[in-house]
């Protein structure tokens, strides 16, 4: 989670340079590991979750997190590609949080 953090403020202070074509390919080339950990994340919340013991708002925040990188993730042409990183990592932290909660819910 901390590397994907690290990329996302490396992100955001490249996307203003010149070579963003380079960058924003390197973005997008990256961008499809970041969904796959987001939704091995996401799966295991939803697993650890089944206890009923999580809070309705970290549920309601894990899934505002994953809908709203979902669009992101199946059609990353439809932002560039340091928002959509950006975008895809802070979800990840946030189902990373609630994953946590629901486990020391357990």
């Amino acid at each position: 989670m901390r590397s994907l953090m690290i990329a996302s403020v490396a992100a955001l202070s490249l996307a203003s340079c010149t070579t963003t074509g380079s960058i924003d390919t390197a973005i997008k080339a990256s961008l499809p590991k970041t969904c796959a950990l987001l939704e091995t994340a996401h799966a295991a919340f939803i697993a650890a979750s089944a206890s009923g013991n999580i809070k309705p708002r970290t549920i309601a925040k894990e899934k505002a997190a994953y809908d709203g990188v979902r669009v992101i993730c199946a059609d990353p042409g439809s932002v560039t590609a340091a928002n959509a990183l950006v975008v895809a990592a802070t979800a990840y932290a946030t189902v990373s949080l609630a994953l946590r909660e629901a486990k020391a819910a357990e």
